[in-house]
């Protein structure tokens, strides 16, 4: 078995990864002056090199998908190491104000999904949080939070990395609208003052009718309604069927597909998605073919495309296979057909707003059974179709696959 040296003190960002990939199946975790991974003999050093092996051996996917998204994965966890290295509060600052920028329109580090790159930017973050400000860096704020809660708090590991309480609502008011408010209320003063003493009781008079009123209709208040339940967050995704009508290869991207599919918009209108599947699927089965897609993420560019929705795939546990998710039965859907969850249902959002990270909280649920039937939790995801039968999604292969 391989052995991991971490230095009692050191940034946590590999202690992240190696809980988070369970890499106590592969290497034992030991304290000691100097960082290294050895292995049979051979040494690896440096956190990226380091986690970067960790991740091969349990989740490969968080490498990314694709020659070029695994290099600006690389690139990121990186820069997360030296940005945060030198411990001043300046380049804690700079450091956040670029990550900020960063995340203004990603809800992960990398691509749409959870890579070594967040978990080792996390690790440097987690250390620093204290000043991380939603006044200063809202979009590593939320970018924080929804790292903290998928990873540290759904795999119990609060012990080594605590959870910091957030409200993301709890912006505080402007210090300019505060100076103005004053300047307003101090010429008000002013003005009272140079008034005569029979004006004042006047004035007095009347405030005290103003205040009987007031005590009479805060009396006269019904008692609110109670609150409407809250909607099940997988129900605000708008899962449907798709149907690939065209496919090429980007003109800008090696690893990346452009699709045309048919999600049921009306006649002829055509959503255009790119999907990073060379390495898994040959271009010509890429055409004609049924797909399942989530079909209101906010649109994003992938190398000077944009894309429109993305098709839903599931991952072998050991990342050997990628495989997408198509109906069971598409004799009996339509493109355009919504997926719906027993019990769970509701109106799907028009476009996810990206600041309340639906999708993200969501999606580590999702999964393929032992039958490769694709489920949320325990519910398998069913296509509501035109004759009311409903239709279950599955892949070709892949038994106990995440699905994103």
């Amino acid at each position: 078995m391989a052995t991991l040296s971490l230095p009692e003190k050191t940034s946590k960002d590999l202690l992240l990864v190696y809980k988070y990939t369970k890499a106590e199946g592969i290497a034992k975790l030991q304290t000691a002056d100097n960082l290294a991974l050895e292995v049979s003999g051979e040494k690896y050093e440096g956190p990226v090199t380091i986690a970067k092996y960790l991740a091969s051996k349990t989740q490969p996917e968080l490498l990314g998908d694709g020659k070029d998204n695994q290099a600006e994965v690389e690139e990121w966890a990186t820069w997360g190491v030296s940005a945060f290295k030198s411990g001043s509060s300046k380049d804690i600052t700079a450091a956040l104000q670029k990550l900020n920028g960063h995340l203004s329109y990603r809800t992960f580090v990398v691509s749409n999904q959870l890579t070594i790159a967040d978990l080792i930017i996390f690790g440097h973050v987690h250390g620093v949080s204290k000043n991380v400000k939603v006044t200063n860096a809202p979009n590593v704020l939320r970018w924080f939070d929804l790292i903290q809660n998928i990873v540290v708090a759904k795999n119990n590991l609060v012990a080594e990395f605590p959870l910091v309480a957030i409200n993301l609502d709890d912006v505080p008011e402007p210090v300019i609208a505060a100076a103005k408010d004053k300047k307003k209320g101090d010429k008000e003063a002013k003005k009272g003052g140079d008034k005569k003493e029979g004006g004042d009781k006047k004035e007095e008079g009347k405030k005290d009718k103003k205040d009987k009123k007031a005590k009479k209709e805060k009396k006269e208040k019904k008692e609110p309604a109670p609150a409407a339940p809250e909607q099940p967050t997988i129900s605000r995704l708008d899962i449907r069927v798709g149907y690939i009508r065209s496919c090429k290869k980007h003109e800008g991207a090696d690893s990346l597909y452009v699709e045309e599919i048919d999600l049921g918009d009306g006649e002829g209108v055509y959503r255009t998605v790119v999907s990073g599947l060379v390495k898994w699927y040959p271009l010509e089965e890429m055409q004609n073919r049924w797909v399942i897609c989530i079909a209101n993420l906010k649109p994003a560019s992938m190398r000077g495309v944009k894309s429109e929705a993305m098709v839903f795939c599931a991952t072998a546990p050991d990342g050997s296979k990628v495989e997408l998710l198509s109906p069971v039965d598409t004799s009996k859907v339509k493109p355009g057909d919504r997926i719906y969850f027993e019990g769970l249902e509701g109106e799907p959002e028009k476009q996810l707003p990206p600041k309340k990270k639906y999708f993200e909280a969501v999606q580590p649920d999702f999964k393929t059974d032992e039958n490769r039937i694709a489920h949320y939790q325990d519910k398998p995801f069913l296509i509501r179709t035109a004759s009311g039968e409903p239709v279950k999604c599955q892949v070709a292969t892949v038994v106990g696959g995440g699905i994103k």
